[in-house]
């Protein structure tokens, strides 16, 4: 009893290591990330913290279409593997997002030359990211293969880096008295550079090493998809941005942009991190409910199990977040002259939060099971919604565009939460398997 009892105490401690490590590289990263708009909107004239908002919005696109190619896959398919699978798998996913920045970079080029530098959506400052593309590909990759190799302590190590770098960047700039968009958007890219130059250094994995062929070749089923949704989900986020630009003004999507960052984005921080420490699990356990008898049996209700527990604890989590952050930054708002005008932003963006701490656990098992097209329907829903409830709500001011993007949110929730339940009929062992059994764990489920 004393041995079993000491295995489990080392279980627990092996396992809020592995969390609290994971959480902290999402902290460590977001930091990173949210450094560009929070110090744009404190450093930066509202003219240009608008520019810099529209070149953000540009660089997260390509960067989250990469990881939708790359990352997302790794952490759903690498994840079931060892050995030699694997690290052809990683290799083959580091030179596919070497191309992609290659491929971005070109565009960001051409985008440079031929935009128009003026008026409402200026991309100019776009410029400024074109040598970062693709350290920015190979970083955020980087991060996913330690992700799914459940090693996020590693992953924390190389965010360190950037954040650490770009810090330093930073603080150069500031203290020289000439803090521009440009300086901003460079210190990221040298960020990420030192980051992805210290994984190439650590693992040997050299980015030109692989075959996106082949890459492409064992992934379709899920990349093809995931690539889909992110370009719905990116196409998405980018359209919230010209057509706030566009029907309103720069200035208003500065202060969106401001106000999703200081409260949003911890939110969308967090639901990345939880993502990656799910995913993986509920991958390994969608894998092992396929197979026959009673670890089949098990390995399905350990699926059903985890979301339903994470579901409550999101939600009542949310419900939290709503009572004490949006009386919080509506105050803080209003007591700033910048962005005073944006403090009724804070509840329509507060309870856009919380349901998307609802959706965490979801999403997770719906990329667990591999059910990459319900995936691709849930977002083409959601994004249909926001961007008509956006650009409906625009018609009442910044305040009924925030609300209208919230009416999209509900509608992704409520899809989602439809679609994970016809999934689960598809999740356990094939027909053949005993019917008795079966029913005995829906049972105690």
């Amino acid at each position: 009893m004393t041995n079993q009892t000491s295995r489990r105490a080392q279980a627990l401690r092996a396992a809020s290591r592995f969390v609290g490590a994971g959480l902290l590289d999402q902290v460590v990263i977001a930091t990173a990330n949210a450094a560009n708009t929070l110090l744009g909107g404190v450093l930066l004239a509202k003219e240009q913290f608008g520019a810099l908002a529209l070149a953000l919005s540009v660089g997260y696109f390509s960067m989250y279409l990469n990881r939708a190619i790359v990352g997302d896959v790794l952490l759903a398919l690498a994840s079931r593997y060892d050995g030699d699978h694997r690290v052809r798998l990683v290799r083959n996913g580091l030179t596919t997002a070497l191309c992609s920045g290659l491929v971005t970079t070109v565009i960001f080029v051409g985008i440079w030359l031929v935009w128009p530098h003026n008026g409402k959506i200026d991309l100019h400052e776009l410029i400024w990211l074109t040598p970062f593309m693709i350290p920015i590909m190979l970083h955020d990759t980087a991060r996913c293969d330690y992700l799914a190799d459940r090693r996020p302590e590693k992953a924390l190590s190389i965010d360190l880096v950037w954040a650490g770098t770009q810090g330093i960047a930073i603080l150069f700039m500031v203290l020289i008295g000439h803090s521009t968009p440009g300086g901003l958007l460079a210190a990221w890219g040298i960020g990420a550079t030192a980051g992805a130059t210290v994984y190439v250094l650590r693992e040997g994995h050299l980015p030109w090493g692989g075959n996106p062929k082949a890459w492409l070749a064992e992934t379709r089923h899920l990349s093809g998809w995931f690539t889909a949704t992110a370009v719905v989900a990116q196409v998405q986020v980018l359209s919230i941005s010209f057509l706030v630009a566009g029907k309103l003004s720069k200035i208003d999507l500065g202060n969106l942009r401001f106000v999703q960052t200081v409260q949003l984005q911890p939110v969308q921080n967090l639901v990345a991190a939880i993502q990656g420490l799910l995913v993986p699990r509920a991958s390994r356990n969608a894998a092992t409910a396929a197979k026959p008898g009673a670890e089949g049996l098990e390995a399905a209700a350990a699926l059903r199990r985890q979301t339903r527990q994470l579901a409550i604890a999101f939600a009542v989590l949310g419900m939290l977040m709503v009572i004490i952050v949006w009386p919080l930054v509506s105050w803080l708002l209003t007591r700033t002259g910048k962005f005073s005008e944006a403090a009724p932003l804070a509840l329509p963006i507060a309870l856009q939060g919380a349901i998307y701490l609802l959706q965490v656990p979801f999403t997770a098992a719906m990329r667990g099971m591999h059910r990459a097209r319900m995936l691709f329907v849930q977002y083409v829903v959601f994004a249909t919604i926001s961007l008509t409830g956006l650009s409906i709500g625009a018609n009442y001011g910044l305040h009924g565009a925030a609300w209208g993007l919230l009416t999209g949110s509900t509608a992704g929730l409520i899809v989602m939460m439809t679609l994970y339940f016809h999934a689960l009929k598809l999740v356990g062992p094939p027909p053949e398997s005993p019917a008795t059994p079966r029913l005995d764990t829906a049972k105690s489920t």
